[in-house]
């Protein structure tokens, strides 16, 4: 291992625990259950404006060829609770174990807005920052928290400041950062993103702002979470207040009941020209989120002129080890043809070299 200016060595190679994403990943001893149907049916994703990826063939991405530094639980913020107490939100950060500033990516980590989990996807995060990232896997508040999608932003976005004005120990270059996102995570990310300098998403201050966008298998218009599903999964959001419903700030009602909620909480509503670049990606034969809501974010980003780029991963199911622990599923996530997708999209629009200085 290389001695590093930034952080505690990772030896090549090292895992963390059963959360982390790759070949020898075992199942959790208990997966969670969900307070939400899997769809039985799902429809052909539709690729007109899309490109499919076929991972059948691809290798998992390499792990252990580069040494990587680590920084747990670094505390980026201190929020308040509805129960009057506080809670620290905190951060693990991965960076290769060189010298000179790297790109910031923040990672938000999924879990239905029900979990955030900081350890998920650790040899995905580890094999990112290993290209030549700081990569931040940051907390922010969901559900049980009493948090709303407001509160996530507003999470993401102090981590963001954070981070960026203690750069110098972390070997950041505070003008490039991202952010990336599962599942829940990719919704906030996207909401994140969408909304630089609007105050009533704290977007303001020029530290939380971002260049690039990564949304994976995210929701977006949760009215329409089971729309490529079979009936009985798109009667259960229908008829059944879900978790979602709190989310959005309206703790037990039905979607039809809450629209401008529903609506606000979209990151579609919120698109403008000004938006950073997006890389959206969904699987084909995602059960729990259709894949038509990652759609529905390309498509409006599309419609305002800014860049996105949006893959269906053919065959891939939904890849948020949080809910859905599901080994076969969490191969396609971490094959090199997606991981590769990831780290292109990431270095083409952190390292451009017309950055301010």
């Amino acid at each position: 291992m290389t001695e590093s200016l930034y952080g505690t060595p990772v030896p090549r190679g090292a895992r963390t625990d059963a959360t982390t994403i790759g070949e020898n990943m075992t199942r959790p001893p208990s997966a969670p259950q969900l307070p939400v149907p899997t769809a039985k049916f799902i429809a052909p994703p539709d690729l007109t404006d899309s490109t499919l990826l076929d991972v059948g063939s691809s290798p998992q991405m390499s792990l252990g060829s580069v040494d990587v530094t680590s920084h747990p639980d670094v505390v980026v913020s201190t929020v308040d609770l509805p129960d009057w107490t506080s809670r620290e939100l905190k951060a693990d950060i991965l960076r290769p174990a060189t010298e000179g500033r790297l790109p910031l990516v923040l990672f938000l980590p999924g879990g239905a807005f029900l979990r955030c989990n900081k350890a998920m996807a650790y040899d995905v995060r580890r094999h990112v920052a290993a290209s030549g990232f700081v990569v931040a896997s940051v907390e922010y508040r969901v559900v049980p928290d009493g948090g709303t999608y407001l509160d996530s932003v507003h999470d993401v976005r102090a981590a963001l400041a954070q981070l960026r004005q203690h750069a110098d120990d972390f070997g950041i270059d505070p003008r490039k950062a991202a952010l990336w996102g599962e599942s829940a995570g990719g919704h906030v990310a996207a909401l994140t993103g969408v909304t630089n300098g609007r105050p009533e998403f704290s977007g303001t201050d020029p530290l939380t702002t971002v260049q690039a966008v990564v949304d994976a298998f995210g929701t977006s218009l949760f009215s329409a979470i089971a729309d490529d599903f079979d009936e009985a999964a798109r009667l259960h959001y229908q008829r059944t207040p879900t978790h979602f419903s709190a989310y959005v700030g309206k703790a037990g009602a039905l979607f039809s009941e809450i629209p401008e909620a529903v609506a606000d909480a979209d990151p579609a509503t919120h698109v403008t020209a000004s938006a950073p670049p997006f890389l959206l990606l969904h699987g084909s034969e995602d059960t729990l989120v259709s894949p038509s809501q990652t759609q529905h974010v390309h498509q409006a980003l599309r419609a305002a002129g800014v860049d996105s780029t949006r893959h269906v991963v053919a065959g891939a199911n939904h890849g948020d080890l949080g809910v859905l622990p599901d080994s076969d599923a969490a191969r396609a996530w971490s094959s090199a043809t997606v991981t590769n997708v990831i780290t292109e999209f990431l270095h083409r629009h952190l390292d451009a070299a017309d950055l301010p200085k």
